[in-house]
Formats: C-alpha cells, structure tokens, sequence
C-alpha cells in the first residue's frame, strides 16, 4: 500500500508546532524551484545562496507564527524574488557610488560612466517600483515578463490560475506604466505637429 504524502498545509501545520523536520520536507520538496529563482536573481552561484538562505529563514519565520494562509510554494517563491530584488538594488547603488578612475574610464569599452549611472538609476528606479506592488502581483511580472516563464508556468508556480495571472499582470502593468512613465524616451515631433 503507498505511503500517503504529507499536504503542504498538513507540514506547515507540523513547523508551527515544532517540528523541525517539516519544514525541511517542504524544502526538499521545492528546492529545485526555490534554487532556479535565486540563481537566476543572483549574479554568482554564492549570491544565490546568500538569496536563498536569506529568503527562507524569512519563510521560515513566518510559517513558525502561522502566517502563511496560501500555498507555501508562492509564499517562498515570492520571498526569494523579493530578496533577490533587494539584493540587486543594493548591488545597484553601490555600484553607481563608485568612483571609477578616470584612465580607466577613457579606455573602457562599452558604455559611458554617464550612461552606465543613468543605466543603474533607471534598473533602481524599476525594482524600486516592482517592490512596491502586492507581492502576488510582482511576483507574477518577475515570472512572466523577467524570467520569460508562460503563463501556465507562472500560475504553477504561484498555486493559482492562469486567468489570475493575466489578471495581476494586467494591473501590475497598468500601474507600473503611469508610475515609470518619465522613463519613456520622448518620440521626435511630427512634422504636422512642426506645423510643417
């Protein structure tokens, strides 16, 4: 006769009570997914596993007090996206704080110490944004339209819908577009708007 899987709810259930052992089922459950977003969030293999650590200590904590309502897979998905976008907004302003010499910048290929400051203000400026959306919502734009998943593999990865995907994305995007639209590049006028 098979042996009966644990739900997730029934191993959250078990943490918050003090076993240990529960939550490291969770992981080992998950771990492939939880790994995949904080490799690809991290420049290095070791920033992924500052991001992954990080993200589930923070999971963890939350599913001692028995905050995790919906499913765990989301929950920690959506931690290490947030921990990976704070994790590069840090990377960002240091980044954009140093001073590069001057020798250096002449020969330097590639773009500009101006282009690259401004480069860095704009990637800031987007997570910045990003991080202010629900957590449901930014989570499904970092899957669809930052890591290229479709939109069945978003709704799997989040535990919902496809039809709750497009929904958040089409909110997320609405929102994002009026609050980063002095980052659009201004269009030349037309000659009919010259008077020409």
């Amino acid at each position: 006769m098979p042996v009966r899987l644990e739900s997730d709810r029934e191993l959250l259930d078990r943490y918050k009570t003090g076993d240990e052992a529960a939550f490291e089922v969770l992981y080992r459950r998950y771990r492939r997914r939880l790994w995949g977003m904080a490799r690809r969030m991290g420049t290095d293999l070791q920033q992924a596993e500052d991001i992954l650590v990080e993200a589930l200590a923070a999971v963890a904590i939350q599913a001692r007090r028995g905050a995790i309502r919906g499913s765990f897979i989301g929950y920690a998905l959506t931690a290490v996206h947030h921990r990976g976008l704070h994790v590069l907004e840090r990377r960002n302003e240091r980044w954009s704080r140093s001073i590069q010499p001057l020798s250096l910048a002449m020969t330097a290929s590639g773009p500009s110490p101006e282009d690259a400051v401004v480069n860095s203000h704009v990637r800031s400026e987007v997570a910045e944004a990003l991080s202010e959306l629900p957590d449901e919502v930014s989570t499904a734009v970092y899957l669809v339209d930052c890591q290229g998943l479709t939109y069945r593999e978003a709704a799997e990865s989040m535990s919902c819908s496809e039809a709750t995907i497009k929904r958040r994305l089409r909110t997320a995007r609405r929102d994002l577009a009026l609050r980063l639209a002095h980052l659009r590049p201004s269009r030349p006028a037309r000659e009919e708007d010259r008077g020409l």
